[in-house]
């Protein structure tokens, strides 16, 4: 479990412990995902170290809810659109779902058969 400076944190970490502020106030439970709102409000409020597990959710622990056959960058739209909910069990799975819709919109690759 390192502990590292808010500087050096990423969003899509996950918190070993929770984050409370001078007055004892949950900022962040801990086992959540890091998001940039996430470090936003530890800045604000003076936070200046975090305990976390792992590393960043791309490092191939986990796939991060990714729907297989999504275009990477409508993959990647939808996580900036979520980033600031993305700790959000029930917001997760209506990401998960948006990007199975889309996957499922993408418009077929002709295979040169039939008529032009």
């Amino acid at each position: 479990m390192p502990i590292l400076n808010l500087e050096d944190v990423k969003p899509g970490m996950t918190l070993a412990q929770a984050v409370r502020n001078h007055q004892d106030q949950l900022l962040l439970d801990g086992g959540r995902r890091i998001t940039e709102k996430s470090i936003r409000v530890f800045k604000s409020w003076g936070i200046r170290r975090v305990a976390v597990n792992g590393g960043p959710a791309g490092d191939g622990a986990e796939d991060g809810g990714r729907v297989p056959g999504l275009p990477p960058d409508i993959d990647a739209e939808l996580r900036e659109r979520f980033s600031d909910v993305a700790t959000d069990p029930l917001m997760t799975a209506i990401l998960q779902a948006a990007a199975r819709q889309l996957a499922v919109r993408q418009p077929k690759k002709k295979t040169g058969y039939g008529r032009r």
